[in-house]
């Protein structure tokens, strides 16, 4: 990160205005995975340039100082890079999500990326096997797709992120996926926990991800121990995933809530701020100039175990949250 970022984070934090965005710029996807129904959506929506760098300025003014730029697909996008450039002059940590590795290796794509100020590029890897891989997302030969891109990628300089759903494939053999992502090259690994959204901007679910509370924290427990072996650059706090199965064993015993409508956002395709994914409710419009930052106070929530939100949101509870701080500064550097 460069030390603008960091100085912009720091101020942004001990002002106490610290957030976090994710921005969905589009709802195309090539992927056509088993647990995320945006590729069904109709019709395919692309942000506008000109309205999407000055949302990306308002999210700034709001002491937004890390913008992960998801879809759908977002290097669908043809102004993704104008994004990350913008987010990047106004001293934004920022990350690219992608699920097709067929388009890192089209026009200059990593090399643009890595010098618009694009500090990870978050490549979804949900198994080891190439024909289980190529079977969830509906990609074919989607891993060798994956190894020609990281050849390109090595090039560029840009840091990597496996980004690692916990699904019935893999919940109980995490470290084979590890393995293989660390082997791939990849840079650090983060794990999301399967949830369910029936919200109509962004639903999720699916055979894929129903397990049960078990299994879910049996990979949750392997995915604790992974990280605190320190092998394979995994960025979950390890405390923030015992937050986590605290609340599926027992949602009034957690430390933690998250802060999701506070410090962590969600900004859907329509410009729409909602607290995270999961929830319809929008706080108001990016676009409309009479938002304000203070209609960003939603209290702290506990309705679901959505990684991103929940995760960041540990950072942000004060004087509990310096636990949290010391795991990650003695341990992996975490992206944010």
């Amino acid at each position: 990160m460069a030390k603008g970022k960091k100085r912009n984070l720091v101020k942004k934090f001990l002002q106490g205005r610290l957030r976090f965005t994710e921005f969905a710029i589009t709802n195309a996807c090539i992927a056509k995975c088993s647990f995320c129904d945006i590729w069904k959506q109709h019709p395919k929506i692309f942000v506008d340039k000109e309205k999407a760098l000055y949302a990306i300025d308002r999210l700034a003014d709001f002491g937004v100082s890390h913008l992960t730029i998801t879809g759908g697909e977002p290097l669908l996008h043809p102004d993704v890079i104008a994004f990350v450039e913008r987010a990047t002059k106004r001293r934004m940590n920022n990350a690219v999500l992608n699920a097709a590795p067929s388009l890192l290796t089209r026009n200059d794509i990593t090399k643009r990326l890595a010098d618009a100020g694009c500090d990870i590029l978050s490549i979804s890897f949900d198994s080891g096997d190439p024909v289980t891989m190529a079977e969830s997302r509906k990609i074919p030969n989607i891993m060798d797709e994956m190894l020609r891109a990281f050849e390109i990628i090595k090039q560029s300089g840009l840091k990597t992120m496996a980004s690692v759903l916990i699904w019935n494939n893999n919940y109980n053999n995490l470290e084979e996926v590890c393995v293989r992502a660390k082997n791939m090259g990849y840079d650090f690994i983060s794990f999301n926990y399967p949830t369910f959204s029936e919200s109509e901007v962004y639903p999720l679910g699916g055979e894929g991800v129903n397990l049960s509370r078990e299994n879910v924290i049996q990979g949750l427990e392997e995915a604790i121990k992974l990280r605190k072996s320190g092998k394979y650059g995994i960025i979950n706090s390890a405390i923030s995933m015992r937050n986590i199965i605290n609340y599926l064993k027992d949602p009034a015993t957690i430390d933690y809530y998250c802060l999701g409508g506070n410090h962590v956002l969600f900004l859907d395709w329509f410009f729409d701020i909602h607290p995270c994914m999961q929830l319809q409710k929008t706080l108001g419009n990016i676009l409309d100039s009479n938002m304000k930052e203070s209609d960003l106070s939603m209290p702290p929530c506990n309705d679901c175990n959505m990684s991103w939100y929940r995760d960041l949101s540990m950072f942000l509870h004060g004087t509990k949250s310096v636990p949290i701080l010391f795991e990650s500064l003695s341990g992996v550097k975490s992206f944010i």
